[in-house]
C-alpha cells in the first residue's frame, strides 16, 4: 500500500509539474506549409500578438489560470480577407479571459473542448519581419466627433465569441446598447459612470464581423463613481 501511495504522489507531482501558468515566452501556430499563421508573445506584463496582418498588444497577466487581456490596441492595416478574418478571431479569443496554461514548452488556450495548441518560438529561430508591410487602411470620410454615455459596467454580449461589452448611449433618455468592440485610447474602470467625446472614423471594406466604424477617444467629459 505504501508503495502505491508513494507511486501515485509521484504521478501527480509529475502532472502539475508538467501544466503549469505562463508568464512570459512566445508560441505560434503554424500552416499547413508550415509557415507561421499567427504569433503571441507575453513580455514583463505585456502581449503582443499577429494573426498576419496587423500586430495587436496590449497590458496582460495571468489570473487564476486565465489570461485577462487590458485594453487591446492594435496597427491598422488592410490585409487579404482570411488574414482579417483570422485576426479578428484572435482578438475575440484574446478579450474572452480564456484559459491558459503550459503542456512541457507548449501553450494551450482556451476551455478544454475547443482548446489551441501554440508551438514555442526559439529565440534563435523567431520569423523575420515580412518584407513588404501590408497596405494601410484608406479612410472613406474625416472623423466625426459624438458625445456619448458610457455605462459603469459591462455586460455580456456575442459577437465572434462571447465577450464582455461596453454599454453606451447618445442620451440619458435613450436605453444602453451593446458596443461590440473597444474605445481606443480609453481604459473604462468598473463602476464608473462617464461621458466622452469620441472620434467615430469609417472604415473601407471592413473584413466580415468586424466594424465598419473605429471609436478614438477624444476626451472625458464627466466621470461619476456609482457608489456600489
Amino acid at each position: 500500500m505504501k508503495g502505491v501511495t508513494v507511486a501515485m504522489m509521484s504521478l501527480l507531482l509529475g502532472a502539475c509539474a508538467s501544466s503549469t501558468v505562463p508568464q512570459q515566452g512566445k508560441w505560434q501556430q503554424n500552416g499547413p506549409d508550415g509557415k507561421p499563421l499567427q504569433t503571441l508573445q507575453l513580455t514583463d506584463g505585456q502581449l503582443s500578438a499577429n494573426a498576419g496582418c496587423n500586430q495587436m498588444f496590449g497590458p496582460a497577466r495571468i489570473e487564476q489560470g486565465r489570461l485577462v487581456v487590458g485594453t487591446l490596441a492594435s496597427t491598422l492595416m488592410a490585409c487579404a480577407p482570411d488574414a482579417m478574418q483570422r485576426e479578428q478571431t484572435l482578438a475575440a479569443l484574446l478579450r474572452s479571459r480564456p484559459q491558459v496554461r503550459l503542456d512541457g514548452d507548449k501553450l494551450l488556450i482556451g476551455e478544454v473542448a475547443q482548446q489551441q495548441v501554440w508551438q514555442p518560438v526559439a529565440a534563435a529561430t523567431q520569423p523575420a519581419a515580412p518584407a513588404k508591410p501590408p497596405k494601410p487602411v484608406v479612410v472613406a470620410e474625416p472623423s466625426t466627433t459624438r458625445l456619448i454615455y458610457v455605462a459603469p459596467e459591462r455586460r455580456t454580449c456575442v459577437g465572434v465569441a462571447p465577450m464582455q461589452c461596453l454599454q453606451v448611449r447618445d442620451s440619458q433618455q435613450q436605453p444602453w446598447q451593446h458596443h461590440y468592440g473597444e474605445i481606443e485610447g480609453f481604459t473604462a474602470e468598473a463602476g464608473t459612470a462617464y461621458r466622452l467625446r469620441i472620434r467615430e472614423i469609417k472604415v473601407v471594406n471592413p473584413p466580415a464581423d468586424a466594424p465598419d466604424r473605429r471609436w478614438v477617444l477624444d476626451s472625458i467629459v464627466e466621470q461619476i463613481r456609482i457608489a456600489p
